[in-house]
């Protein structure tokens, strides 16, 4: 067959007179002005570039077998990786996702699920991807895939109300059929006979792999869809505003679609990341990282400020757990400003402010405490506290006797009138208080070892050894239970 003589295109098989192709035929008439609409004309790609080599592709397809190969070395299971395998390699879980860790979207397109997901994967990458790297050239066709590939992965978190772990590279696989289709329907190759069998083979295997993946119930057609519409969308703008290879206009387009994906990621994480934004809050308190969750509950507070009440009481508890006891304070504040009546919280006010030494601003608490309920046992109790802090042992004693009256079994109470009673050098009662303390709370090593100092400072030694004895003994790991 004849080839234009202007771009290179193969003419159809019987040509007579000027070798020049339909496209061209309608620029020369623009050109004159006999036609006011034309297809515009470049040098066809599948001419221009047929023996280029598919370095993107390969360069993809290395990456996503490399990553295998580390999962394998790493331990993974070579058919079924656990989850924890995928997550700890990148995989999409809408949990983390939206809750910061956004560059799941693209890391998941090379993490693939067992060895026949990434077979057939990257079967279908090293055909499609070298047709769409001839097509759109090395820098639009690496930006396509990755765009592709993140908007399959905002799919996949879009549609699952619940965290679900999406991974591989069919999502940019399905952008680029996506593109390459909307590219020869609307483009200049789209009466071609090559374009023509190419569109039904594309067509064939998004339709194929769109039922196979309805019936098989374990395919995310969801994570599909989001890279077949961005694909369409990214096809469809490079064939009608940005066909030539140019770098102005190709890279307008590949910016808006960006932006728009980029609009999607912040709608998602408005609409969905609170729930996720606790839960891993609370995962990371209850492993003993209050550090980790407090960014978590900041992060929940802008979501939903309505909210704050339960969070700034949870953010309370993690900067408690962190010994960070003024970040504890002004939490608890915030919320006792909503609701000046908590009895809990007055409480654990007061008990803050005296372990910051704030004696005076600790008697505020509790008096507010009994001012709210006069029958507080753990207003007395705070209130006999702070004058114990201030060595005043007669009234913390006078204190603590009002707190045990309206509650016999609050803890710690017995062990502080201990204390009182030591300094005041009455043994016996301290000794008994002491022991009322373990009648209540049960075996404590520290009330052990209290026991014992009472036991040694009134002179009685074999006591005093046995409580030493039985407070190792907790110590223990045979005695902890």
């Amino acid at each position: 067959m004849a080839n234009c003589i202007h771009c290179g295109r193969t003419l159809p098989g019987i040509t007579f007179g000027k070798k020049i192709c339909a496209w061209c035929k309608q620029y020369e008439a623009a050109q004159r002005g006999e036609q006011q609409e034309y297809q515009p004309v470049m040098v066809t790609p599948w001419k221009r570039r047929e023996t280029m080599p598919m370095l993107v592709t390969q360069a993809i397809f290395g990456i996503n077998v490399a990553v295998f190969i580390g999962m394998l070395l790493s331990g993974a299971s070579p058919m079924s990786p656990s989850s924890e395998s995928l997550i700890a390699w990148g995989a999409n879980y809408g949990a983390y996702t939206l809750t910061g860790q956004w560059w799941r979207l693209l890391t998941s397109c090379f993490v693939h699920i067992g060895l026949i997901h990434i077979a057939f994967n990257m079967w279908c990458l090293w055909s499609l991807g070298g047709l769409a790297e001839r097509l759109y050239g090395r820098v639009t066709f690496a930006f396509v895939y990755l765009l592709c590939g993140i908007s399959g992965s905002l799919g996949s978190v879009w549609w699952h109300s619940t965290p679900s772990i999406s991974a591989g590279a069919s999502g940019a696989i399905f952008g680029l059929a996506g593109a390459v289709i909307a590219s020869l329907k609307l483009g200049e190759f789209s009466s071609s006979g090559m374009a023509q069998g190419t569109m039904q083979s594309l067509i064939a295997f998004v339709g194929y792999n769109v039922v196979f993946g309805a019936i098989g119930g374990r395919t995310d057609n969801a994570c599909h869809a989001g890279g077949l519409v961005a694909g369409l969308v990214l096809g469809a703008l490079i064939a009608k505003a940005a066909p030539e290879p140019s770098v102005v206009p190709r890279a307008g387009v590949l910016v808006l679609v960006a932006v728009i994906l980029g609009g999607w990621m912040y709608g998602l994480q408005r609409s969905r990341a609170y729930p996720y934004l606790l839960m891993r809050a609370a995962e990371q308190v209850e492993e003993g990282k209050p550090d980790a969750a407090i960014p978590f509950y900041d992060a929940a507070l802008k979501l939903h400020p309505g909210s704050s009440k339960s969070i700034h009481f949870q953010l309370a508890r993690a900067y408690y757990q962190k010994k960070d006891l003024n970040g504890a304070e002004k939490e608890l504040a915030q919320v006792l400003a909503t609701d000046p009546k908590n009895e809990e919280l007055l409480n654990d006010v007061g008990a803050i402010r005296l372990e910051l030494h704030r004696a005076a601003d600790a008697r505020q608490s509790y008096a507010q405490l009994l001012a709210v309920n006069p029958q507080s046992a753990e207003a007395h109790a705070g209130l006999g506290a702070v004058a114990s802090a201030e060595g005043n042992c007669p009234l913390a004693l006078r204190e603590y006797a009002q707190a045990l009256e309206l509650n016999s079994r609050l803890p710690e109470v017995h062990a502080r009138e201990g204390e009182c009673l030591l300094q005041l050098k009455r043994y016996d009662e301290a000794i008994a208080a002491y022991r009322n303390e373990i009648a209540v709370t049960g075996d404590d090593a520290a009330t052990e070892r209290a026991l014992a100092g009472a036991y040694k400072t009134k002179g009685m030694t074999a006591e005093a050894d046995a409580a030493l004895q039985r407070a190792e003994k907790l110590k223990s790991p045979s005695g902890q239970e």
